[in-house]
């Protein structure tokens, strides 16, 4: 389907929530049992999640597809400003990195 809407910029997931809790109902009630209720999945000691993704429980590609479509969800959600603020630490730390490379001559 192609969308052609003058002025519309993007297109994404926005305020996914409740649709990654009904698609991800396996990982919703694994995160049930985290040991903090805000846990992101990723790195926290007690996460279920992760737990069951080790012992094999949890298909890892079902485990990513949940990630991406999380982060997405919660970029989608920030303000125009909090992306910008974003997006100008990430091209400081390119231009820090590029200038980095020139001096040590790489």
């Amino acid at each position: 389907m192609i969308v052609d809407t003058p002025g519309m910029r993007e297109l994404g997931n926005i305020g996914v929530e409740s649709g990654l809790q009904g698609a991800f109902d396996d990982i919703d009630a694994l995160s049930r049992e985290c040991r903090y209720h805000d846990c992101s999945h990723v790195n926290e000691m007690g996460c279920a999640v992760l737990a069951a993704l080790e012992a094999g429980r949890l298909p890892e590609d079902r485990y990513r597809n949940f990630i991406r479509i999380a982060k997405e969800s919660m970029y989608n959600e920030m303000s125009y400003l909090e992306k910008r603020k974003k997006d100008k630490a990430f091209g400081k730390m390119v231009k820090s990195v590029m200038k980095s490379k020139k001096k040590h001559g790489a």
